[in-house]
């Protein structure tokens, strides 16, 4: 896997980054230089997304965010245990948001530059977060924290050919050369 730097318009002591680093070295061993990570991307300007993975397996947000404590969703809402009161009670799930929104945001930017734009976010939780979904209900995200289980997501399918990977690895990176770029093919 091919490690691009981070994106200057990131903030110093952004948590997360060391775990960042941490999955995209797991990752590293598992992927192939056919996909490429960017780590602390803010896309048009807009909010920093932790990392991107981009390749022939289609374009990844991956979010380092939770809380402590065990959350579920049913009948189309979030709930928290509260361990005082041993019951569910209402929960914002601001960190289930952010991974939506990051791959949202990707995908939105991804469309405006004309290029595929399917963008599967996720979030990865720290150990102390357990997420509980009751069958049939869809939150639209993965929530995974084994990376050996998200690089065999990521690598599960081939969605992008090879001339669309380099057509977003230059969106998001374009101090990166890419020669593959020269000539224009049909479907490429």
């Amino acid at each position: 896997m091919i490690l691009h730097p981070a994106s200057r318009s990131r903030r110093m002591g952004f948590p997360g980054l060391a775990a960042a680093d941490r999955i995209a070295a797991a990752l590293g061993h598992r992927l192939d230089d056919d996909y490429h990570w960017f780590r602390s991307i803010a896309p048009d300007g807009s909010e920093v997304i932790d990392a991107i993975v981009v390749g022939p397996g289609g374009t990844w947000t991956l979010t380092m965010a939770g809380e402590r404590g065990r959350f579920a969703r049913r009948n189309g809402h979030w709930y928290r245990w509260n361990r005082s009161t041993e019951s569910w009670v209402p929960w914002d799930a601001n960190p289930i948001t952010a991974a939506r929104l990051a791959g949202r945001r990707l995908n939105l930017y991804l469309q405006r530059a004309g290029l595929p734009a399917a963008v599967e976010p996720i979030l990865l939780p720290p150990n102390e977060m357990d997420v509980l979904i009751e069958a049939g209900e869809t939150i639209g995200l993965t929530i995974e924290r084994d990376v050996e289980r998200i690089g065999a997501l990521v690598s599960a399918a081939a969605r992008l050919n090879p001339g669309q990977v380099d057509r977003i690895v230059a969106l998001l990176d374009p101090r990166q050369p890419l020669p593959r770029l020269a000539q224009a093919t049909p479907n490429g």
